[in-house]
């Protein structure tokens, strides 16, 4: 091994001028040295045990994901009514989408009637609600015809027959075209077969299985190489998303350990300690794995949960033992013992660590207060799995360094030097921290300045919650397309409307004649509205006013879409923009407004759908943002404040991270936004600025805490500043290099949620670790002066 060199050693015994915290982590250390191999082979035991459970982690995530209706809102009434009344017209309603030169022909019609038997068994056992097709509805038409001729006896079989054998364009049976049309495009290319999935098929209806059957049905039927069918729908859309990031994920975590392993490598500039921190904290996130397994049983947690869970524990989990083991090689290059020096490294860097740590259980623990379902999921992991990790980084790291000593740093090239205070990056350090020490002023307001343009990027950026346009290249986006082609995506997107009908306006399920008016009256001044393309009630079931006789003889199927049994009304409004389009968002109010003014005489009504979800999801997400972080930023401030003792350093950083935040928002809006043509995800900025309140605040705490012994140690606080940066410069910037390489590989994802994701954390990650690390947190320091640790009726409690 190489000699060790004492760099001028601070001897001050561990715990003698610190707080209360590091007093604490001092006892333990002192038990953790004394009992390492007990430490050991209860973390190994406690690795075996979870393994299994971590391997069935994927068995409680929901493949559908979580909702993004708020609830207490119109939207969330007008779901609840839907799911309730027209289940077969609900979210959970699939279409497949069959492309061929011409949807008439024999071939299809197997196809469609292969496809219909396939799924029967799965209606009888009530897992479907229904399916509808051409087939089904020539079928339907050929039944009741025959039924009214010759009785039910036998009938059903031969419609089918007939439904099958015959050419839809000579069939016998009268079907209306209008009926037809919505499942035949006006072109001949295209039909659709809708299934809706009813509650007992569980949260994650079998989609793939819908998709393997019309595959068989495809090759039965011979149309191999002539037509293609894809699988759509909100369910679908979603399903695939996950399924893509799911697939992703092998290729994002590779690549994550390798970058880490080489940051590793260099850093220490050994194998061991390399190999031996990321194999120790990779297998200890298999216990926040089955942590998240069991929690999975209570809550819905979907694949982000466990993708973000996985790459923030790992960047954390390596940064915190860095931090460690790196501490414990300059306390033996000071001369202390080994024993000596993982106490003091423990008891020192482990203070930096849970107060990183305890910053990012903050952050991640707001997100369960957002009212929006789709948010909790994100923070479980990482509530659950940071106190796991941070555990590990406190107890395994230094029962390592104890049991292994010096041999932790075997395999390389002059480990135990004075890499701190030598080398190209000591000597840059000082060269910047010179550079803030005379320009402070310029340098922070240069930095104030650069966040101007990028806070007006941010503020001007329009987001979108587009499930369509934020999927990657998958089935069911391709499906979408063509059923947007050829119906319009209202058609799959529609804004609904639901409520209890008025009194008096329907006699059990048919409409009375002050009802009949009152809907049609209704639908013909929504129709009306610009932007609207077509109104479909009880009373124009295809976008046309029926005569009340026809409306009176509607076919149970076609009137139970339109008017429940139970007397709930459900009218569909398709417009003509994109239903997340701004232009769809100001259709809607002036929905909205005729609604408010002509719906009382047909009902309680209520407005909902995809346009109306987006809006009160967005509003939700923006109240719930600034409530997430009033409550994080809090509960750091009173964190620092009680451990460094300082009023001005907590809010000193919160700001520091709000800035670097700003650009890294900036930064990806324009990468994905102007480069790139993409939409932005419109929970980016909370996700990012709620999770780098957490994770960003680590490289800042590293410094400040190193400023604040220094201080403590009876240095003055320009000496202290420039020092520490210094000091805590080489393992800042190899645990960004390793935090902003985990969350980065987030890019490789097909999801463009994960590369928006990826991009912005590594982006923040990397500010901080580096310019707002090296040149912005010096600075304002070295402005601030001796106020940097003011609290006075502390200071006076401590004399």
């Amino acid at each position: 091994m190489t000699q060790l060199v004492s760099p001028a050693p601070e001897r001050s015994k561990p715990g003698r001028s610190g707080g209360g915290l590091q007093r604490v982590l001092q006892r333990v250390a002192e038990g953790i040295v004394r009992r390492h191999k007990l430490v050991i082979v209860a973390w190994l035991v406690v690795i075996a045990a979870s393994t299994p459970f971590a391997f069935q982690l994927s068995s409680v995530l929901t493949k559908q994901g979580a909702s993004k209706v708020v609830p207490g809102t119109s939207s969330a009434d007008v779901e609840r009514l839907v799911e309730q009344d027209f289940p077969q017209r609900s979210q959970r309603e699939t279409l497949l989408v069959l492309t061929a030169p011409d949807v008439r022909e024999p071939r299809v019609r197997q196809f469609l009637a292969a496809v219909d038997a396939g799924l029967s068994e799965r209606v009888a056992r009530g897992e479907i609600d229904q399916t509808v097709s051409a087939y089904t509805i020539y079928r339907d038409a050929a039944t009741a015809y025959l039924t009214q001729l010759q009785g039910p006896d036998g009938i059903r079989t031969a419609a089918a027959d007939l439904a099958l054998r015959t050419d839809w364009a000579k069939f016998p049976v009268p079907v209306p075209p209008e009926v037809v049309s919505t499942v035949i495009s006006s072109s001949g290319g295209t039909t659709l077969v809708s299934v809706s999935f009813s509650k007992k098929a569980g949260n994650d209806p079998d989609v793939d299985g819908l998709r393997a059957l019309a595959a068989r049905s495809l090759h039965d039927a011979g149309l191999d190489g002539v037509a293609q069918v894809h699988a759509t729908g909100e369910l679908a859309l979603i399903h695939d998303t996950y399924a893509k990031a799911d697939a992703d994920n092998g290729t994002m975590e590779t690549a994550a350990y390798v970058i880490i392993l080489l940051v590793l490598l260099l850093f220490f500039r050994a194998v061991v300690p390399a190999v031996v921190t990321l194999v120790s904290i990779g297998l200890a996130m298999n216990v926040s794995q089955a942590a998240l397994f069991g929690l999975g049983h209570a809550v819905t947690l979907t694949q982000f949960t466990v993708t973000i869970m996985t790459f923030v524990m790992l960047g954390a989990g390596v940064d915190y033992s860095m931090l460690l083991s790196s501490r414990y090689r300059q306390e033996r290059l000071a001369g202390r013992s080994v024993r000596e020096a993982v106490v003091h490294a423990t008891t020192h860097a482990g203070e930096s660590v849970m107060l990183a740590g305890g910053a990012v259980a903050l952050s991640f623990g707001a997100t369960l207060l957002s009212p929006v379902d789709w948010i909790p999921p994100l923070g479980y992991g990482g509530l659950l799995g940071i106190p796991i990790i941070l555990l590990a980084a406190l107890t395994l790291t230094p029962a390592l360094l104890t049991l292994f000593g010096d041999k932790f740093f075997l395999l390389g090239r002059k480990p135990l030097a004075d890499m701190e205070s030598t080398g190209l990056l000591s000597r840059y350090l000082r060269r910047v921290s010179a550079v803030a020490s005379r320009r402070k002023i310029a340098v922070t307001l240069l930095f104030l300045l650069v966040t101007v343009p990028f806070g007006f990027v941010v503020a001007s950026n329009h987001s979108t919650a587009d499930p369509v346009a934020l999927s990657p290249d998958t089935d069911s986006k391709r499906g979408f397309e063509l059923v947007a082609k050829e119906w319009g995506h209202g058609t799959v997107f529609p804004t609904v409307i639901a409520g209890p009908i008025a009194a008096g306006a329907a006699d059990g399920t048919k409409l009375t004649d002050s009802g009949y008016q009152a809907v049609t009256d209704l639908g013909d001044r929504l129709a009306g509205v610009p932007g609207v393309s077509e109104v479909d009630t009880v009373a124009r079931p295809f976008g046309k006013a029926l005569p009340r006789a026809e409306v009176t003889d509607l076919p149970p199927d076609v009137r139970k879409d339109f008017l429940a049994d139970n007397g709930t009304l459900r009218i569909v409004v398709k417009l003509k923009d994109e239903p997340y389009s701004a232009a769809a968002s100001d259709t809607v109010k002036r929905v909205e407004t005729v609604l408010s003014d002509a719906g009382k005489a047909v009902g309680n009504l209520e407005l909902g759908g995809a346009t109306r979800v987006d809006e009160q999801y967005g509003s939700a997400l923006n109240s719930s943002f600034w409530q997430m972080v009033l409550l994080v930023s809090l509960g750091v401030f009173l964190m620092l404040l009680l451990t460094i003792r300082s009023l001005v350093i907590p809010l000193h950083l919160i700001g520091t991270i709000m800035m670097s935040n700003v650009w890294a928002i900036g930064v990806t809006v324009l990468l994905f936004r102007d480069v790139f043509g993409l939409p932005v995800i419109d929970d980016l900025p909370i996700f990012l600025i709620i999770l780098m309140m957490g994770l960003g605040m680590d490289y800042e705490i590293f410094l400040v805490t190193r400023v604040r012994d220094l201080v403590r140690g009876g240095m003055a606080n320009g000496p202290a500043t420039m020092r520490a940066v210094v000091d805590t410069g080489r393992v800042i910037t190899s645990a960004g290099l390793v935090m902003a390489g985990s969350l980065g590989t987030m890019v490789l994802s097909s999801t463009i949620m994960l590369q928006q994701y990826g991009t912005g954390l590594a982006t923040a990650v990397l500010l901080d670790a580096t310019l707002v690390r090296m040149l912005f947190v010096p600075a304002t320091l070295l402005l601030f002066g001796k106020y940097n640790w003011w609290l006075p009726k502390l200071r006076r409690a401590a004399r």
